[in-house]
């Protein structure tokens, strides 16, 4: 089999196992729901916040909670001949898809309710949501023993992210806070666009790195009379070269865009942006 029909296979595994864990697919789309309709009309505003924040945890959770339970079968996919990088591949591609299908439903719920004044952002924060949230939750689950510290984990990190302002230095730094600024923006406050969506990508890249070397570290195997199996120097140079660059990227500080605006008398006066409202 090459290398792209195992990718396939693992991505059809995981699919299969999936739609036979029914009662848990429906909470983890549940949840969020209740999280925006809670915010929603229980605090009014337009609960961009609570939707798109609760909503990586539900992809997140299904990343972490998918690999810890296939952690077994993959050791074993490993003496047949699968590689760990397929493995991985496989499941990045299947949650992938996953987290798109549910972050254009949210979407499109969040817009129903409430049009944003800023429609790229919106589509983009979602985006950005799904693509930060699969490898966020592989990479701790190649990180963590067990699925509560895991689960821990995840709790701590979306609970921080909601309560923090998106115009934050601490929230700007962290995995969810370019897709929280950019909902925010949507809602009609004046933030930086380009700084975002870099910084939301850097950190894709970053949690993808992290769940590659520490799943390599989880699944691969010592077969007896041979030598231990090690990656690439190319693929180690270039893990280490995106890491680098992610981290730069995070770090880097990125100016939040306010932009000058004129009132009635002419004189410029800055706008702050409206606050966060869910």
């Amino acid at each position: 089999m090459t290398t792209l029909g195992r990718v396939v296979a693992t991505a059809e595994m995981l699919g299969r196992d999936l739609l036979r864990r029914r009662l848990a697919l429906v909470l983890l789309v549940a949840l969020p729901v209740a999280f925006y309709v809670s915010t929603r009309f229980g605090e009014g505003g337009n609960g961009y916040t609570s939707g798109g924040i609760g909503l990586s945890w539900s992809i997140a959770g299904a990343a972490l909670y998918s690999a810890l339970a296939a952690r077994p079968v993959d050791r074993r996919l490993v003496l047949d001949g699968y590689r760990p990088a397929e493995l991985l591949a496989g499941r990045v591609l299947l949650l992938t898809s996953f987290g798109l299908v549910l972050a254009t439903a949210f979407t499109g719920m969040m817009w129903a309710f409430v049009p944003p004044k800023n429609a790229v952002a919106l589509i983009v924060a979602m985006l950005l949501v799904a693509l930060v949230a699969v490898p966020f939750g592989l990479a701790i689950a190649g990180i963590v023993p067990h699925e509560l510290e895991g689960t821990l984990v995840l709790i701590g990190m979306v609970g921080i992210e909601m309560s923090l302002p998106s115009r934050g230095t601490l929230e700007g730094v962290l995995p969810f806070g370019a897709s929280h600024r950019l909902l925010n923006q949507a809602a009609g406050s004046d933030l930086a666009f380009v700084p975002c969506v870099a910084r939301g990508l850097a950190w894709a890249t970053l949690a993808l790195v992290i769940a590659i070397v520490a799943w390599w570290g989880r699944v691969h195997v010592i077969r007896h009379g041979r030598t231990r199996a090690r990656p690439h120097p190319a693929g180690r140079l270039g893990l280490l070269a995106a890491g680098a660059m992610a981290v730069a990227i995070i770090a880097f500080p990125w100016s939040l865009g306010y932009k000058p605006a004129h009132g009635r008398n002419g004189q410029t006066t800055v706008t702050t942006g409206s606050p966060d409202t869910g």
